[in-house]
């Protein structure tokens, strides 16, 4: 038969309450008694009930990270940095997806239901009014990854997206040479698509150059969509001066291996750039030129604000803002502009 909270109690001759106070780390028991529970708690090898103890204290020191997908490097590289961070302020994570279009508004009304978390972090892909409406009524402390939802009071922490897709087309347009930019996104209704696409017009309308209709395609952020598309495109596209911008790494990854396919250069015939500075940009063939994002941190950080609202419900709300970095490779051409730039030797 298990070894029961009692059996401690009555080999360290203390009752139940100063057994789960010590249990708990209450500052309430002396070091003397403290002592005695601890060794006949080791004695007996007694291993406390997490679940009674979670009821008991209205807690559980379990968090939750809900995310678009669990797919590729981008969302494990949030999973890592949100895990070292849980575990680091004594967490435990458990990580789920909400994909098909469910953005996340049905998984986090079962969470409120049924789960014992103390709180949640939750990444929105795409603001719509059903998850405004749960996120307002959500009854856990929570942090949002990567937005902003109108009317509802929480913690987020955001990637500065704009900065970085400026940063990127300002590159593609000045040191790359780039003429004309062809812009490939996720859905049209994708928050960071909308800050990408953005940026995309605005720096076409400080240069000058055109911006047709039929440069802009929205995709899904996957390789093969990426290069299903490219395949019927690539050989229209290339042309001296052309560039394209591709809203993240693999859709890059999928134009560039079309690019191949098609028996055209990149970057000579065909200019790529990419976004969010996976592992995919760097294997790669050319690397890409592509936008730094501080994914780990993203996650450690949604965790540490998280963590801060479980033990202070009261406190100022609070937005991080990170900023990411542009990363000039091969893919994007500069290189071959510079090299044309130099005068003839004499």
């Amino acid at each position: 038969m298990p070894t029961s909270i009692v059996d401690v109690a009555k080999l360290a001759k203390v009752s139940i309450s100063t057994v789960s106070r010590v249990i708990n780390r209450s500052d309430l028991v002396n070091q003397r008694t403290r002592a005695r529970v601890e060794s006949a708690i080791k004695q007996l090898n007694y291993q406390p009930n997490a679940f009674a103890r979670g009821l008991m204290l209205r807690r559980s020191d379990i968090v939750g990270l809900v995310l678009p997908d669990l797919h590729g490097e981008f969302y494990s590289e949030i999973i890592r940095g949100a895990n070292l961070k849980a575990r680091h302020l004594g967490y435990n994570l458990v990580v789920s997806s909400a994909r098909d279009g469910d953005d996340s508004h049905s998984l986090l009304r079962a969470i409120q239901q049924r789960a014992l978390l103390d709180g949640v972090a939750v990444m929105v892909s795409e603001l719509t009014d059903r998850i405004a409406e749960v996120l307002a009524a959500f009854p856990l402390p929570y942090v949002v990854l990567d937005g902003e939802i109108d009317g509802t009071p929480h913690d987020s922490i955001v990637i500065d997206q704009r900065h970085g897709a400026v940063a990127l087309m300002r590159h593609l347009v000045g040191p790359a040479g780039a003429k004309r930019i062809i812009f490939v996104g996720g859905l049209a209704t994708n928050v960071d698509t909308i800050a990408r696409l953005e940026a995309y017009r605005q720096v076409l309308a400080e240069s000058g150059l055109p911006q047709e209709a039929s440069d802009v395609y929205h995709l899904d952020y996957e390789y093969e969509t990426a290069y299903r598309l490219a395949r019927e495109h690539v050989r229209a596209w290339a042309s001296a001066g052309c560039c394209v911008f591709a809203a993240n790494d693999e859709m890059a990854a999928g134009i560039v291996a079309a690019a191949s396919e098609a028996g055209l250069n990149v970057p000579r015939d065909l200019a790529v750039a990419g976004f969010d500075d996976t592992r995919v940009a760097r294997m790669t063939r050319p690397p890409l030129t592509t936008v730094r994002v501080p994914m780990a941190k993203m996650g450690a950080q949604a965790m540490e604000l998280l963590c801060q609202r479980i033990a202070d419900p009261q406190r100022p709300r609070m937005q991080i803002s990170l900023q990411p970095e542009l990363v000039v490779r091969e893919s994007c051409g500069t290189a071959l502009r510079r090299a044309a730039d130099q005068p003839a030797p004499a």
